[in-house]
């Protein structure tokens, strides 16, 4: 029986493709903006470093302002990339909708009274603009009524503006009912009903309210210190209050103060990030991850976590909400603890927020090298607190989630090249096509997919053990749906992103044949290469660096289509793989064209027979063609692997021939990396 989804459920399921569309042009758009916080950041560390050492001069100040200054067009920044990389999805033109946001959000702020309302929701301003405005944009441009020219003469660039004109009106109009109202509204957000809770009295629940709120804002992308501004400024006058008395000779009477949480509660930043960072360089197998969390350590040590909001991000990432919420809070109630105990000197000198850590937590408590100690076993549970999330981030990127942007960010910076010949009439006509309006509808349905790895077993069948296996990518749509590479690969293949995607391909192998080395198992692989990758030079070169330090375990498996494209270069490919140890097996061997000249033409080790003739072992013919199959390879010398095997029957025909390897759902379908673990130790124990 058919289904045919409702109009509600196709509605639903656009509104949740245009939700999934947004997060990725926001995550894409903090990727981007991440050499503008590095320098940013680094100018605030020098300038924090340099008043803690030498005290405040002009050098200092210059560093302060050039972390002013970028902080104060940080939300335009921001706005801008969102808006460039949702232009490109929305198909209209990228610069001038990027300016026209920017331009949305410096009126609407010049609306709005309070200064420091503005200051605390520009960044949430910044993102929400483009999330509506340009699809409004888009929708608007699409009505020709609303098109000023239609002529070609003066050029496509102009031609755009112009339209562009009234769209972007009606679409102004709309951005400062929106961004009004909405400034408006939280504006008239008060948070002194929290200050209901006494930081004398009962500490811990105004300790972990101000984590939880700090937390929770910066996850949406609001300056959680701007937004608790009240709270702040209670906790530092409970600072003020308790430096006062301890040098009157007092006993320090408020534990929970603004030094206190700078010190042993936000260690790195908020959510206590510096924590994070020890666990992405502990446990993370992800090389740009662990790149990030390098570049993030020198800010940590001064409560600075920007590179790692916007970097990986933590702004919008449900993955790494819970631990961003939980270590702050158990760092306000270890800490309060231990303090109580005795064991740690209250803290009862004013310090800066910025101040470096293990040296603030020293001066806060009057030279008490116990408040290290605190601060690094802190340090230690927040690590702990993150590992899980880390792990899951692991599992993520290592065994089922890649989006196609992550295919190195080719499909990005390709459809952005295609994007930009636009401009050329020949380009302009061949867009109108629809076979074209087709491939670019499929890639942006795989944009909302994710890639992954699984492996099929190759069984000796003598005894049953596992001698090898096939890679084969498969794609997972965000219902958890399985999708065959038949569903996807012909629309990269149009698009011309096949080489990118083998040479995902192989860096995926290789770490999971690193992983499953780990594991006690040592299987090799062999993995399908595209005719056009395997006579590219670059990416062959490419290739064999990433397969190097798996040497003797990677394998391929290329086509009799291949052959026929350049065989001195399909020489010179197969012989750098060969000194990698590297295998080369012929695909569907017997179905293409002259397969038998091709043997010997060129170094092949090993031959795959296709399903078909499996199928045919059931007639006399069949089983004849088969044996000779076979023999072929015998007299060449050359390793046998027969694929499509799923009953006994056919076993036992090609049985009676040995000397081969199965590949079959009689034995296994394509597993996952740790499913293909777990067979491979079953089948080593049951030989």
């Amino acid at each position: 029986m058919s289904f045919v989804p409702s109009k509600v459920e196709t509605h639903l399921r656009g509104i949740s493709d245009n939700l999934i569309t947004s997060l990725h042009a926001i995550r894409q758009s903090m990727i981007w903006l991440i050499p503008c916080l590095v320098m940013s950041s680094f100018a605030l560390f020098v300038a924090s470093m340099g008043e803690f050492i030498w005290g405040r001069g002009p050098w200092v100040d210059s560093f302060y302002a050039i972390h002013s200054s970028v902080g104060s067009i940080f939300p335009y920044l921001m706005t801008a990339t969102i808006s460039y990389i949702l232009a490109m999805q929305w198909r209209v033109p990228r610069p001038p909708v990027a300016l026209l946001s920017i331009l949305y959000i410096v009126i609407s702020t010049a609306l709005i009274k309070s200064n420091d309302t503005v200051e605390m929701l520009h960044i949430v301003m910044a993102i929400v603009t483009p999330l509506y405005a340009v699809p409004l944009i888009a929708y608007l441009f699409s009505f020709k009524f609303l098109h000023i020219t239609s002529s070609d003469s003066a050029g496509a660039i102009v031609k755009e503006s112009l339209n562009l004109v009234f769209p972007a009106l009606i679409t102004l109009f709309v951005a400062i009912l929106v961004n009004v109202f909405l400034l408006s509204t939280i504006s008239g957000f008060s948070l002194d009903s929290l200050l209901i809770f006494d930081y004398a009295n009962d500490p811990y629940t105004f300790g972990s309210v101000f984590a939880v709120l700090n937390s929770v804002f910066w996850f949406v992308g609001i300056h959680g210190y701007y937004a608790l501004l009240p709270m702040v400024e209670v906790l530092q006058q409970a600072s003020d209050l308790t430096h006062s008395t301890v040098m009157a000779g007092g006993i320090a009477p408020y534990i929970m103060n603004l030094s206190f949480m700078g010190s042993f509660v936000f260690i790195g930043g908020s959510g206590a990030t510096l924590s994070l960072i020890l666990a992405l360089l502990i446990v993370s197998k992800h090389k740009t991850l662990r790149l990030i969390a390098i570049t993030s350590i020198p800010i940590a040590f001064i409560n600075v976590n920007e590179i790692l909001l916007f970097g990986l991000p933590i702004i919008f990432n449900p993955r790494l909400f819970i631990p961003f919420l939980l270590a702050p809070i158990v760092n306000v109630i270890s800490g309060l603890m231990i303090i109580e105990m005795g064991w740690v000197n209250a803290p009862s000198v004013p310090i800066p927020i910025n101040a470096p850590l293990f040296i603030n937590a020293l001066i806060a408590t009057q030279g008490d090298w116990h408040a290290v100690v605190l601060q690094l076993f802190n340090l230690a549970l927040g690590t702990l607190i993150y590992i899980p999330a880390v792990i899951a981030i692991n599992r993520v990127y290592g065994q089922r989630e890649i989006k196609i942007t992550a295919l190195d960010t080719t499909y990005m910076r390709r459809h952005e090249e295609a994007q930009t010949l636009s401009d050329d009439p020949i380009s302009l006509a061949q867009q109108r096509e629809s076979a074209q309006v087709t491939v670019e509808k499929q890639l942006r349905n795989m944009n909302q997919k994710e890639f992954c790895v699984e492996y099929q077993p190759q069984i000796n069948p003598q005894n049953g053990e596992v001698v090898g296996c096939e890679a084969l990518v498969r794609a997972i749509d965000n219902l958890g749906r399985v999708h065959p590479p038949s569903d996807f690969l012909p629309w990269l293949e149009k698009a011309g992103l096949m080489k990118d995607m083998d040479l995902w391909v192989f860096k995926k192998v290789v770490q999971d044949i690193q992983y499953w080395q780990n594991a006690g198992i040592s299987v090799p692989v062999s993995v399908n290469i595209t005719p056009e990758t395997i006579v590219d030079e670059e990416y062959v070169k490419s290739i064999a660096t990433i397969i190097e330090p798996v040497k003797g375990l990677v394998h391929l498996e290329i086509t009799e289509d291949s052959m026929l494209i350049n065989e001195h270069a399909l020489e010179k490919s197969l012989d750098i793989f060969h000194q990698l140890g590297a295998k080369i097996y012929i695909d569907d061997f017997g179905t293409g064209y002259s397969s038998l000249s091709y043997l010997n033409r060129f170094d092949i080790d090993a031959i795959k027979i296709d399903r078909s003739f499996v199928l045919a072992l059931e007639t006399e013919k069949g089983q004849k063609v088969f044996s000779s199959l076979q023999s072929v390879a015998t007299e060449l010398e050359l390793m046998v692997v027969v694929e499509g095997v799923e009953t006994e029957k056919q076993l036992q025909s090609i049985f009676l021939n040995s000397g081969c390897s199965v590949q079959g759902w009689l034995y296994s379908r394509s597993l996952p990396l740790d499913g293909f673990i777990e067979y491979v130790h079953q089948r080593s124990e049951q030989a």
